[in-house]
């Protein structure tokens, strides 16, 4: 055995933990269940946070029961993505889609989804958009809590048929939502 001291060490590290979900995502989850988008609003600032984080980022200052406030389900297209997969590469995606990303109307933040119901190239910034419940939750809305794409029990977003909100408008939506 030698004296001096170890300076480094090779070895195989293994954890197995859980993260139980905080009382904020318990409440967001039982939202979803009943069809429902549960947020907080920030009792210092007046944002709104979707799903409820339990906390404001912007002011520091904790959010709770007092804070919830329920969420519309309509919103509109603030940004999107046209995809045309390329069969050479893609083998799971085949057709063309559209994911966009959705200013909820009374919200502070955005969220995102598939855009459904339209063709996509016909999709535009401004399109006022309604959810597209699931009848049930699945493994994938699951996913979607653990920080997957897009929102639990939403499966997409379908145009609503109201007019556009002008793109002057969607600009300021966007940069009071920026932080």
């Amino acid at each position: 055995m030698s004296d001096e001291p170890v300076k480094m060490l090779h070895t195989v590290v293994s954890l197995d933990y859980e993260r139980p979900p905080t009382q904020a995502a318990r409440v967001y989850m039982e939202g979803i269940r009943n069809k429902t988008l549960v947020g907080h609003r920030c009792s210092e600032c007046g944002r709104t946070y979707l799903p409820p984080r339990g906390y404001c980022p912007v002011c520091v200052v904790p959010t709770g029961e007092a804070d919830r406030v329920e969420m519309s389900d309509n919103g509109v297209v603030v940004t999107f993505t046209v995809i045309r997969p390329d069969p050479k590469v893609s083998k799971s995606l085949t057709e063309r889609s559209c994911r966009g990303t959705i200013m909820l109307d009374g919200s502070s933040v955005t969220t995102m989804g598939e855009i459904k119901g339209v063709d996509p190239e016909a999709v535009r910034t401004g399109m006022r958009v309604r959810a597209i419940w699931a009848d049930k939750l699945t493994e994938e809305d699951t996913a979607l809590l653990r920080g997957g794409w897009g929102v639990a029990g939403i499966r997409g977003w379908e145009p609503t048929g109201e007019p556009d909100v002008p793109a002057a408008e969607v600009q300021k939506m966007t940069e009071a939502a920026q932080i």
